[in-house]
C-alpha cells in the first residue's frame, strides 16, 4: 500500500477512535447530568469554548503526546508507521506542537467559522458562510501535497522538518 494512502488511513483511524471516545463521553455526560452543560451553552463563544476544552484539547493532547513520546498514534501503529525528525530520531516538543497545529488547523477553523459569533444552527442565514471553503481548501491542499510526494511528507512535515516512515 502506498505511504500516502497509509498515512490517510492512519489519520482516519485516529479520528474515528477519538470521535467514538469523545462523543461517547459527551453523550454520557449529557445523559447523566440531564443536559448539563449543554443546555446552558447558547452563545457561539460559549459553545466554542466547550468544544475547545472537551474535544479539541483532548485531540491535540493525543497527537502531541503520542508522536512525542512513542513516535506514533494508534492509527500509525496499526499501519506500521512512525514519525521522526530528519535524523531519524524522536521529534521534539516544538515539532509535535507545530505538526499538530498545522494538521488540525482546518478542523479548528471549521469550529470557529460555524460557532462564532453565533452558531449556524441558531440563525436562518449564516454570515460569511463562504468562509467554510477555507478549511476545505486547506484539507485538499494537504492531501495533494501528501500524494504529490508519494506520502513522504505532508505540509506539516515540510514545516517541522519531520517525516513519517514505515517500519
Amino acid at each position: 500500500m502506498k505511504l500516502s494512502l497509509k498515512r490517510l488511513i492512519a489519520y482516519w483511524l485516529d479520528f474515528v477512535l477519538l470521535a467514538l471516545i469523545l462523543v461517547g463521553l459527551q453523550w454520557l455526560l449529557y445523559k447523566t447530568t440531564s443536559g448539563f452543560p449543554f443546555d446552558l451553552l447558547d452563545k457561539g463563544h460559549e459553545v466554542e469554548l466547550w468544544v475547545l476544552l472537551s474535544m479539541s484539547l483532548p485531540v491535540w493532547m493525543y497527537f502531541i503526546c503520542c508522536e512525542l513520546y512513542i513516535q506514533q498514534t494508534i492509527g500509525k501503529r496499526l499501519l506500521k508507521l512512525v514519525v521522526m525528525n530528519k535524523e531519524g530520531a524522536r521529534i521534539n516538543i516544538y515539532q509535535a506542537l507545530i505538526r499538530t497545529f498545522i494538521r488540525l488547523l482546518p478542523w479548528e477553523l471549521t469550529h470557529v467559522i460555524i460557532l462564532v459569533p453565533t452558531p449556524w444552527w441558531s440563525i436562518e442565514e449564516p454570515r460569511n458562510q463562504y468562509l467554510i471553503y477555507i478549511p476545505n481548501i486547506l484539507m485538499i491542499l494537504y492531501i495533494l501535497v501528501l500524494f504529490a510526494n508519494k506520502g513522504d511528507k505532508g505540509v506539516h512535515d515540510y514545516i517541522t522538518k519531520t517525516r513519517v516512515m514505515e517500519f
